[in-house]
C-alpha cells in the first residue's frame, strides 16, 4: 500500500487529535475520519485493528518510519493521545512550511523561467547580428571567446558527473551512522536537522523513561524496530557499548548528531521520573527552536534567490555589451 502524502498525515493525525480531545475512543474517531478523510483508505485501518492489530501496526504502511517508531513508543507508555496531538501539531506546521515555501518559489521561478526565455532571445537573434555588424567594421568575431566559456563548461560538467557518481559510490558505503553524521555536518541545514532529532530523541525518550523503563530496557525495545530505522540501530549501539561498560554519557558524545546537552538529563542522583519529565518539558522547547529555525531558513529563500537572478542578468548583459563595445571600440582604431 502506498504511503499517506505529507498532507494526508498532516490531516489525519490533526482530527484525530481534536476527536479524541473532544472524548471519542480511539475506534469512534477513526469511524468518523472515514466519512471526513474518504482517500485516506481508513477502512483498512480499521479492519486491521479489529483483526488485533495494534494502532501503530496498522498504521505502518501509511506513515513514515519516524512516525511509526513515534507511535509504538507511544504505546508501549500509553500515552497514544498525547503522541498523536504532538504528531499533528507537528505535521501541520510541516504543510504550512512547504506551502511558504512554494510561494517565496513561485515568483522567482517565473522571473528565471522569463530571463531563460530572454537569454534565448538574444542568443538566436542578437546575438548573430552583433557578430555580423562586428565582422563587417572590424573582421574579427566578438564572441570567439565563447569557445573557450563552452569548453570550460564543458570540463564543469564532467568533474560535476564525475562528482555525482563518486557521490552516490561513497553513499552506498556508508553505514546509518556515517549518513547521519554526514547530515549533521552540513552547512545550514545540518544545524536544523540536529536540532530535530533533539526534539524527537527528547520526546521519545521522555515517554519511555517516564513510564518507568532502565536504559537497557529501552535499547531492548528499539531493537524491535524496522532494521532501516535510526533508532533501532542506536538502540542496538548503545546496548553493546552499555554491556562493555561503556558510560552512558559517553556513548551519547560519539554520535555527532545526537545533541550534547541530552546527555545532562542522566547525570547521577536523578530519578527516572525526573529525568522523564524534565526531557518532556525540554522537548517542547526543542520544537519551539526547530520551528524558529526553520522559519528563519526558509526566510533567507527568496533573498538568495533574487540575488542569482541579478547575478545572471549582469552576466547576461556583459556577454553582450562588452562585445558590442570592443566592436564599437575598433572603429576608432
Amino acid at each position: 500500500m502506498a504511503k499517506w502524502t505529507l498532507r494526508q498525515q498532516a490531516n489525519f493525525f490533526d482530527l484525530l487529535a481534536d476527536l479524541l480531545t473532544a472524548g471519542f475512543s480511539l475506534k469512534q474517531a477513526l469511524q468518523s475520519l472515514k466519512v471526513f478523510l474518504p482517500k485516506n483508505g481508513l477502512a483498512t485501518v480499521i479492519a486491521e485493528l479489529e483483526t488485533g492489530q495494534s494502532f501503530s501496526q496498522a498504521l505502518r504502511s501509511k506513515v513514515t518510519t519516524n512516525i511509526y517508531c513515534q507511535l509504538v513508543i507511544a504505546e508501549k507508555h500509553g500515552s497514544v493521545d498525547q503522541s498523536v496531538f504532538q504528531l499533528g501539531k507537528y505535521l501541520k506546521k510541516r504543510v504550512q512550511q512547504r506551502e511558504k515555501l512554494q510561494s517565496l518559489l513561485l515568483y522567482p521561478v517565473i522571473i528565471l523561467g522569463l530571463l531563460l526565455f530572454l537569454m534565448i532571445a538574444l542568443k538566436i537573434w542578437l546575438a548573430p547580428e552583433i557578430a555580423q555588424f562586428s565582422v563587417s567594421m572590424t573582421g574579427k568575431d566578438p564572441f570567439s571567446y565563447l569557445i573557450f566559456v563552452k569548453f570550460g563548461g564543458l570540463v564543469l560538467l564532467s568533474l560535476f558527473i564525475l562528482g555525482v557518481i563518486h557521490f552516490f559510490y561513497w553513499w552506498k558505503k556508508q553505514s546509518i551512522f556515517g549518513r547521519h553524521s554526514w547530515y549533521s555536518s552540513l552547512p545550514i541545514v545540518g544545524s536544523l536537522y540536529r536540532q530535530y532529532n533533539c526534539y524527537y530523541l527528547t520526546f521519545n525518550l521522555g515517554l519511555l523513561i517516564e513510564s518507568g523503563l532502565e536504559f537497557q530496557q529501552i535499547c531492548g525495545l528499539l531493537e524491535h524496530f524496522d532494521e532501516k530505522s535510526l533508532l533501532y540501530h542506536l538502540g542496538r549501539a548503545f546496548s553493546e557499548r552499555l554491556a562493555r561498560g561503556e558510560k552512558l554519557t559517553l556513548i551519547m558524545e560519539h554520535y555527532p548528531f545526537i545533541p550534547s546537552e541530552l546527555a545532562l538529563f542522566f547525570q547521577k542522583g536523578r530519578s527516572k521520573e525526573e529525568i522523564g519529565k524534565d526531557l518532556l518539558a525540554y522537548s517542547k522547547l526543542a520544537y519551539q527552536k526547530l520551528l524558529e529555525k526553520s522559519d528563519h531558513l526558509l526566510a533567507w529563500v527568496q533573498p538568495l534567490l533574487f540575488m542569482v537572478i541579478a547575478i545572471v542578468i549582469i552576466c547576461t548583459y556583459l556577454a553582450l555589451l562588452l562585445p558590442l563595445y570592443s566592436s564599437l571600440g575598433g572603429l576608432y582604431k
